[in-house]
């Protein structure tokens, strides 16, 4: 029991920093104007093919992780709800705050951006289903090697 909890918490954690890291990475390589429309806080194309890759792999990852730490496919259903539920829950607190209007000043900081701008609904929404999915994914393919049918 006390394996599956901390296979749960380890991978959770380690989800929250590799998906933390590379949108960081993202945001300040390419800065806002490589990841915004011009003049505009709505997200070009990169970062609309960029947020559900990095939940995907981040997903998946933390499945693998959680199934391997935690010997079994529990832990894992266990990781796609934590995962589901806090998403959704940030998801619901992400949507209260008004999308910015246009024209986004020129110059902005990715700081100031992150406190004005808001993810989009869709973003918000699709990011913890498409994460918790992926656990379960990335899981059952632990599981299904280890335990062949």
């Amino acid at each position: 029991m006390l394996r599956s909890i901390l296979a749960v918490i380890v991978s959770y954690i380690v989800m929250a920093i590799l998906v933390i890291g590379a949108f960081m990475a993202m945001w300040y390589g390419l800065g806002p104007d490589g990841l915004l429309q011009p003049g505009s806080y709505k997200g070009n194309m990169l970062i609309s093919i960029a947020a559900p890759t990095i939940a995907g792999v981040g997903g998946l990852f933390g499945g693998w992780l959680c199934a391997k730490i935690g010997r079994g496919r529990g832990p894992v259903a266990a990781l796609a709800a934590v995962v589901l539920v806090l998403g959704l829950t940030m998801a619901y607190f992400t949507l209260q705050k008004p999308y910015p209007a246009d024209p986004r000043p020129a110059g902005m900081t990715v700081k100031e951006i992150m406190e004005v701008g808001r993810e989009p609904t869709w973003v918000a929404i699709s990011n913890p289903i498409l994460g918790a999915i992926t656990v379960f994914l990335g899981g059952l393919c632990v599981c299904k090697t280890k335990n062949p049918a």
